[in-house]
């Protein structure tokens, strides 16, 4: 009988802090600078200050808990383990899906190094779009500490953000989540979807020398919006973008969700829907926003919020068949 052949899948999230708690927080944004560096100019003690400054601020600020980010990137490598269990079982294949991370524990790093020793691994970039410091880091640290057949036996699954596919799940998963509030198309009704903001120039007006994602998020956001604007069952008269930045570092992608924000306010919006669409797993970038567009529009304009895909059985479906396709890959087979 032939052996089973083993394979893990590391769904790799950038992490974020799950308590208020001090050396946690000062650890996860420590690691994201660190990460940063790479990129760009960030001194050891210029790192340390901007860590021990944003640790106090979580410390002391109103918030009662920390992020989900982490919690939910586990449950969806429980479902991901309940699906490739459930459909591949009998393939003469075995899949153990790890949630790791780069900011927080467990290491993306580590967990590689932990399943050296699998048939294969497949590692899930949880990003939808790419850039240096998500996708590109994943494969330089596979490049520096893989070669060979060690190499060979290795897949990255990326470039979520030029799969129609994803399209198509995204608009479903919105048609699905706005249904039950039971409004009519409008124009006074809007779809507001949110990406991860990019740097395009530095406080000089220089182009970052580094891989930011920007296009891929411009062309991601460009085809979502026009998926979604194909689809006649949704209330939506409008469907804008906005990017979630950070004030810091120079010029960041337009339009900021701040100047969207002044434009609803002007416009009479009644009612406006927020979708994260850059983002897998609800985190502090995403939530509370819905509350935030609310102080900066008006009391007469209803704000809701679609969660990300989270624990959503259509990504679940979505992810394990991209999994399985990488692993065909690997072993040279078909998956039933």
């Amino acid at each position: 009988m032939q052996k089973q052949k083993k394979i893990a899948v590391i769904l790799a999230a950038h992490g974020e802090a799950e308590s208020t708690g001090f050396r946690e927080n000062y650890r996860v944004s420590y690691r994201t600078l660190q990460h940063a560096s790479t990129v760009m100019a960030l001194p050891s003690i210029l790192r340390a200050g901007i860590s021990l400054l944003s640790s106090v601020r979580k410390k002391i600020g109103r918030s009662a808990s920390g992020s989900p980010h982490n919690r939910i990137t586990r449950q969806q490598a429980e479902s991901l383990q309940r699906y490739l269990d459930s459909c591949y079982r009998s393939s003469g294949v075995s899949f153990e899906v790890h949630a790791a991370f780069s900011a927080s524990d467990p290491p993306v790093e580590g967990v590689i190094d932990a399943t050296s020793h699998y048939d294969a691994r497949i590692l899930v970039s949880m990003s939808p779009s790419d850039n240096e410091l998500t996708c590109g880091q994943l494969c330089g640290y596979l490049a520096e500490n893989l070669a060979g057949n060690d190499l060979s036996r290795v897949k990255v699954i990326s470039r979520f953000w030029n799969d129609p596919v994803l399209y198509d799940l995204y608009t479903g998963h919105i048609v699905a989540e706005s249904a039950e509030h039971g409004l009519l198309r409008s124009n006074a009704n809007i779809l507001l979807l949110l990406f991860h903001g990019t740097l395009v120039s530095n406080s000089r007006g220089e182009p970052p020398r580094f891989r930011t994602g920007r296009q891929e998020t411009a062309h991601f956001a460009e085809q979502l919006t026009g998926a979604i604007g194909k689809d006649a069952t949704h209330p939506y008269g409008r469907v804008m973008t906005a990017y979630l930045n950070h004030a810091v570092g120079g010029e960041w992608t337009k339009p900021a969700f701040e100047e969207v924000a002044g434009q609803l306010r002007k416009s009479g919006a009644t009612n406006v829907a927020l979708f994260a669409a850059g983002y897998f797993a609800d985190g502090n970038e995403t939530l509370h926003r819905a509350e935030e567009l609310l102080r900066m529009t008006s009391s007469s304009c209803t704000v809701r919020t679609i969660p990300s895909m989270n624990e959503s059985p259509a990504f679940t479906r979505y992810l394990g068949q991209r999994v399985a396709g990488a692993a065909s890959q690997i072993l040279f087979r078909p998956f039933p």
